[in-house]
């Protein structure tokens, strides 16, 4: 990869108050997703971010706690080689999930659009685009994922071999989405080396035993480049 990414995730209607009170905020609950796809497509270990977060759409998850108090938010991540990921997250999208994915590199672009329940479309005088709306229900524009991460993760099984996603995948893309809140929180760019100790600071009395906590840490801050506790 010679260029950028650039990533959309956008729902098509907000979830319940109930859902986002408590759910950690849009960070962890949605844009971890797409941090997560960020490291995927660049190949490398991200270095810093910068987020911005804003209630657009429900009023009503304004009187929440940090990152729970937003529904939109945008994201710039740094990765080696001055290459950047661009990503922008909504919880509302009333024409259905949009979604989508664009890879910039020095001798072309490869980008990924918007699922639809066919390849109908309409070509008229006074209209030409598809014959249906992107898919709005997460089991219909999902099914082809679920159904292949099954299948790669029984078939690791059968074979005694890793599965193709690693707890320390889930660990890192965890990492960057508190360092997102926390750069949102703070108006500036946060480099993920902050964020091991500073959330085990925070939350140690969570762990059931300290070596939890000490073995997390450790793991956490090989993936971010800083060593071993």
């Amino acid at each position: 990869l010679d260029g950028g990414v650039k990533l959309c995730s956008r729902d098509p209607a907000p979830p319940p108050f109930e859902y986002v009170k408590g759910g950690g905020g849009i960070f962890k609950d949605m844009a971890v997703h797409d941090l997560d796809m960020t490291r995927f497509l660049m190949g490398a270990e991200p270095i810093e971010i910068l987020a911005v977060g804003s209630c657009q759409i429900d009023p009503a998850i304004k009187q929440l706690e940090g990152a729970e108090a937003f529904d939109t938010a945008h994201i710039m991540v740094k990765y080696p080689g001055d290459k950047v990921a661009i990503v922008d997250v909504c919880r509302q999208a009333p024409y259905g999930y949009d979604q989508r994915a664009e890879v910039l590199g020095t001798k072309g672009m490869i980008a990924t659009d918007n699922m639809y329940p066919n390849t109908a479309r309409i070509y008229k005088s006074d209209f030409t685009g598809n014959a249906d709306m992107p898919y709005d229900f997460f089991m219909s524009r999902y099914k082809d994922a679920y159904v292949r991460e099954t299948q790669a993760f029984c078939k690791a099984l059968v074979d005694n071999k890793p599965v193709p996603c690693s707890g320390e995948d889930g660990l890192m893309a965890l990492i960057m989405s508190i360092a997102a809140g926390k750069s949102a929180e703070e108006g500036r760019w946060v480099s993920f080396s902050e964020i091991p100790e500073a959330v085990i600071a925070t939350d140690r009395t969570k762990y059931k035993a300290a070596n939890q906590a000490s073995g997390w840490l450790n793991k956490a801050k090989q993936l971010v480049g800083i060593g071993e506790a």
